[in-house]
This record gives C-alpha cells, structure tokens and sequence, in this order.
C-alpha cells in the first residue's frame, strides 16, 4: 500500500477553544493513521503547543506577528509548498481556504467574526476587531468554492454560508471533547459558591453581564459567591475595563489564562457554569460542562441551544438583561431554580472527527481504491 499524505494547517491556531480543536484533532488522526499508512504534516504557529506523537511539525512562528505573514502563507507560500508536498489531503483548520495544489481540500470554520454587529460601545473597546469582523467576510469567502466541503459546527451558519457564498458543500460537523484527561487540583474555598467563565475576552463574551448581574445581589448573597474569570486584565482594552471596574469586588477571580488541565480542574471544582456570551459557533465550555454533569447558565440564543442539545440542567437568560440572570443566581444559591427543559431536533452531518475522516479518505478515490484493492 502507497502512502498517503494530509497535511493540517492551523499556523494561526495558538489558544482558545480552536486550541483545544485542534489538539483532538491531531489527537484523534494519529490514532486513526494507526495500520493505515498515512503520513501526517502539521504546520503550527509553535510546536510547543502539542505533543501528539508520529506526526510532522512545522513552524510558522510569524503567522500570529502580522496579518500580512498570514495572507503570505495562505495565498503564496503554501502553493509553493503543496506542490513539495503533493498531498492527498489539505485540511485547513483556520477558517481561511489556502491557494494550494491538492487532490482534496477542506477548511474547517470556527469564527465567529463575521456574523457579530457591534454595538457603539464595543465599537470604542474595539475599532481594529470591528473592521476586522467586516474583512474576514470577505477573506472566507476567497478560494471557498475550491473545497470538497467547508466543515461549519452549526446549522445556523451553514444557512449563512449557503445565503452569502452560494455553496451547497458546507458540511454541519459536531465537535466530540476529550475532557477525560490529567485534571489540575484545583484547591477551592468550601464556603462559597463558584461559577466559572472560561473565555478569552472578546466583546461578545459579555462578561460585564456576570459582573452586573452578581452585584445586584443582595450584600450577603454576594458574600456567599466567587466568580472566575480566565482573564488577568492585560488582554486587550476590553479586558483592561472589565478588571478596572470589577476586580475592586472580593467576588471576582481575575486567575488568568489557565491550560486545558487547569480548565478541567475547575469544572470539576466549580458548582455551575456561567455561559453569557451573545455570540458562538460551538460554545465548547458548554459541551464540556455537560461531561461533568454540572450546571449551566446560558444565553438563551440559537448557538446555545443547538450546543447544550438535550440536558437537565441547563437555565437560559436574555445576554442583555443582566437582572434576569441576577434572578436566577440567587434561585440557585437558595436550592429554589428550576431547571429548563431542552430539546434538540437537528442532526449534523458528522459528529467527532473520526467520522469526518472517513468522510475525507472516502471522498479521496485514489485511498479509497488503494484500500479495497490491498
């Protein structure tokens, strides 16, 4: 049997849920590789940011410095590269679709950038980030119709996509978490109630609705909580007025960026997830609470909906209305809430990447005969 090649670019991929994205993805294709005589490259803003084994790494260190490196690679570089490569597969993991030379082609989208109208007051915190949510539209859709499909993780945004790029490929793929992995101690305080928000902050993450929302509790009611936050405050502008106006409070944890071990150590340890945020294309916090069986207070959108899928312990509130979530915390520290009740009828074209690669090397006719024929 000849051996195949995919290559997985992700060379802007350094935190956030796409992080943990991409690592399940490497993770999940060794082991799918495994008897099957496939050769897998990765390029990657730094190799330190994985450990899967058996794979090829390659480092693209200035992809994150400018967004003209960016371009360069996807748009220039990488034609030059693929043709070295001649690869079965590319499958870009990074929202953009590469100028490159492959048999099969796919992009993997996750931001949600484009689909968000800023307010004026985000406008203030955000100028650069509101321009840049205009331009990625058109960035996604260069080159979009040259994949074999373009991989969106919910309905609503295939909708989207087939309304704003006329493609009728654009493939509905549920991520699968791996959670079960070493959890980090987490030491908290048995006194208190803790709620946790892990999220990097952007505007559209709302985290002045948690804040808002726990200061209108009465003083003792306050006393008895503990908010963590996974931000320090030096982020971004956003984040610099959010740990200004907030972090005079007791009640808020600015603990900082913390590593998918420190994150599952605090879903372990918390006793409900807080969930504002107006704007995902997943919402993987979400999935992830749900492995550990513990509650969730969630914006009452679409995207969370069809994320949560069918769960009894879930609370929905307007993002936007901060009195109502108030409402419902204290319902919670009282023992009085009652949970809603959820139902999702949607079904996705694949759920976890083991079925998305069948889906690529089926695709691929020149595996799939090399396989029958073997």
């Amino acid at each position: 049997m000849s051996q195949k090649k995919i290559v997985i670019s992700g060379i802007n991929v350094v935190d956030s849920g796409i992080l943990s994205i991409m690592t399940d993805c490497l993770n999940q294709l060794e082991k799918y590789s495994t008897n099957k005589n496939i050769k897998i490259i990765a390029l990657v803003n730094s190799q330190k940011l994985f450990s899967t084994p058996n794979i090829e790494y390659i480092e693209f260190p200035k992809s994150k410095k400018n967004w003209l490196f960016r371009l360069y690679y996807e748009y220039f570089h990488f034609k030059k590269l693929s043709k070295e490569f001649k690869a079965d597969v590319w499958f870009s993991m990074h929202d953009l679709s590469p100028n490159v030379v492959s048999k099969n082609k796919y992009v993997y989208y996750h931001n949600p950038s484009p689909f968000y109208k800023l307010s004026n007051r985000e406008w203030f915190f955000g100028f650069k980030i509101g321009l840049f949510s205009k331009f990625y539209k058109y960035l996604t859709q260069i080159n979009i119709h040259s994949n074999d499909a373009v991989f969106v993780q919910q309905h609503w945004i295939k909708n989207q996509f087939e309304q704003w790029f006329s493609i009728k490929n654009c493939k509905v793929a549920y991520p699968e978490t791996q959670v079960n992995i070493d959890k980090s101690k987490v030491e908290l305080n048995p006194k208190k109630v803790h709620f946790f928000y892990p999220s990097f902050p952007r505007m559209f993450k709302n985290f002045e609705c948690i804040c808002d929302a726990i200061l209108k509790l009465p003083i003792e009611t306050q006393n008895k909580i503990e908010v963590h936050f996974t931000i320090s405050g030096n982020e971004n502008k956003y984040a610099k007025s959010i740990y200004k106006t907030y972090s005079k409070y007791e009640c808020f944890k600015f603990v900082g960026k913390l590593n998918r071990n420190e994150v599952a150590g605090y879903y372990e340890a918390m006793n409900a997830l807080l969930f504002p945020s107006k704007l995902e294309t997943w919402g993987l916090p979400l999935t992830e609470t749900k492995e550990f069986n513990k509650p969730i207070f969630v914006s009452d959108l679409p995207y969370a909906k069809e994320t949560v899928g069918n769960y009894n312990k879930v609370s929905f509130f307007n993002p936007s209305n901060s009195d109502e979530l108030a409402e419902k915390l204290k319902l919670f520290i009282t023992n009085k809430l009652e949970f809603d009740e959820t139902k999702n009828s949607k079904k996705p074209d694949f759920v976890g990447w083991n079925s998305i690669f069948d889906y690529i090397f089926e695709e691929d006719k020149s595996f799939q005969h090399i396989i029958h024929d073997s």
